[in-house]
């Protein structure tokens, strides 16, 4: 799934939790106001974001759409929905998209560069640069297009020309992601290759888990027969990526002309090992397989991601219903994209419907039930929800996952005082989340763990250290001034 840029996007006020009134509040309200307050900051949205076509995605060839003038093309009921078909019906919908947003935003930007993308994932190169070299017009800091025209170069052979768009990208954004690589391996092509070794070195200053320049590296220092650092690189490759076969293949051939007879033969190994693995899964992955099928489903993840580049320019207007018609088509057409459904979820919890929020983030946990942000999320509007069984269990489930960060223990020590319910056990787990990490929430949480459990000389330690921490927080301030007076 592709990247854009992130736009900025219209402020709304949270409704995590009531404002304290002032000192004379109860100091159950006192407490909790700031405590939920502080939970909520735990739910995270992720950015939902698209890009220009990807060195990874080809072309695919033009078909003519059955309807470019409106978001869904109308099917008639007798018709046959073959694979092709649907594919040529989701490009016209796809075209339909970008038509309607350069229709409504003639003299902005995103509309164009989408309909570059888009002419671009149908095959049509020629309009989509057309199209990117528009938009470059009206705003040539346009990295992202440079870095798309740069593989439509690259793929017909033109490697200079794909050097001089990716070098252009770089003017703009130097620390660019995966820019060298890509210039790296073009200067390959050319036979440049101390010059590509230069840019895969910048390449790892960048992005120091690319396995993929640790792995050239190797290959380009194997080739000068400096096998002393071709070995250290094809290393660090398998260590970022265990599964690397023909890393594998390449310390095997470094052992090999080094005479370490014993470990060549390892490495031989463990690369026949990993490359039969490889062929059965290739083998599991063509069985019961068309290009057909599998044209459709590669169709519908990028109409996907243009229905979700097209939300990014609604949501940043503030029109709430387009936004959330356009993420609802995506979540259709990709419904394990979690991008799409974090950003469903975001979009209900801002609008306070809370239950349909609610149901994305345990439809996420149904994709990928090891990450305890969605756990967490889950926690988090079950309480707001009076939901504190499903709020118990989730942050259970966080604790289990993440044993090493607070989040769960303070989450669910917070539900604890909130509900007024296992004290003890509260203070037990604020006390862990505080040795995890000694942050102004976890001590604030503990001095309000440490006061629910009768213990006021604690409470106020622990708030005053709160305030330490984060002096600006006003309301650290005011709980601790209320507990002060009262004692």
């Amino acid at each position: 799934m592709g990247k854009h840029k992130k736009t900025g996007q219209r402020q709304r006020r949270n409704s995590d939790g009531p404002e304290l009134s002032g000192l004379t509040a109860p100091m159950h309200t006192a407490w909790a106001s700031v405590g939920w307050l502080a939970v909520c900051a735990a739910i995270i949205s992720l950015p939902c974001t698209g890009s220009l076509l990807r060195a990874d995605q080809e072309p695919q060839k033009p078909e003519t759409p059955l309807n470019s003038t409106g978001l869904h093309a109308p099917q008639t009921a007798r018709s046959v929905r073959t694979p092709q078909r649907e594919v040529a019906t989701l490009k016209g919908e796809e075209l339909g998209i970008a038509e309607r947003l350069m229709k409504e935003f003639p003299d902005v930007v995103d509309p164009i560069v989408l309909m570059g993308n888009v002419q671009g994932r149908h095959g049509n190169s020629t309009e989509a640069v057309r199209f990117w070299k528009r938009a470059l017009e009206l705003n040539p800091r346009r990295a992202d297009v440079y870095s798309g025209m740069g593989w439509f170069a690259m793929r017909k052979g033109e490697c200079e020309e794909a050097i001089l768009h990716w070098r252009k990208a770089l003017e703009i954004a130097p620390q660019m992601p995966g820019v060298h690589n890509s210039i790296a391996r073009a200067l390959t092509v050319l036979g440049k290759k101390e010059e590509a070794i230069e840019e895969l070195e910048k390449d790892i200053q960048i992005s120091p888990q690319s396995s993929l320049s640790y792995f050239l590296l190797g290959q380009e220092y194997l080739q000068r027969k400096e096998y002393d650092k071709a070995e250290r690189n094809y290393e660090m490759a398998i260590s970022l990526q265990p599964d690397l076969t023909n890393a594998y293949y390449g310390l095997f051939t470094v052992c090999s002309r080094l005479k370490q007879r014993a470990r060549a033969l390892e490495y031989l190994a463990t690369f026949k090992k990993l490359e039969a693995e490889d062929v059965t899964k290739e083998k599991k992955l063509l069985e019961g397989r068309s290009d057909a099928v599998d044209d459709l489903a590669a169709t519908r993840r990028n109409v996907a991601e243009t229905y979700l580049y097209a939300e990014r320019i609604y949501q940043a207007l503030g029109q709430a219903q387009r936004t959330e018609e356009l993420l609802k088509r995506a979540a259709t057409l990709a419904p394990n994209n979690t991008a799409c459904l974090m950003k469903l979820a975001s979009f209900y919890r801002v609008n306070n419907r809370l239950p349909e929020a609610l149901q994305m983030y345990k439809r996420l946990c149904e994709i990928e039930p090891e990450n305890g942000v969605y756990h967490t999320n889950i926690g988090v509007l079950s309480a707001k929800l009076n939901r504190f069984a499903g709020a118990e269990e989730a942050f259970g489930k966080v604790i289990t996952l993440t044993p090493e960060s607070s989040t769960g223990y303070r989450s669910l020590a917070q539900l604890y005082l909130d509900t007024n319910r296992e004290l003890p056990k509260a203070r037990e787990l604020a006390e862990r989340a505080v040795v995890l990490e000694p942050s102004a929430v976890n001590y604030f949480v503990l001095g309000w763990a440490c006061d629910k459990n009768g213990d006021r000389a604690s409470a106020i330690s622990a708030v005053k250290r709160a305030v330490q921490l984060d002096p600006g927080n006003p309301k650290y301030k005011q709980v601790y001034e209320h507990i002060q007076k009262r004692n």
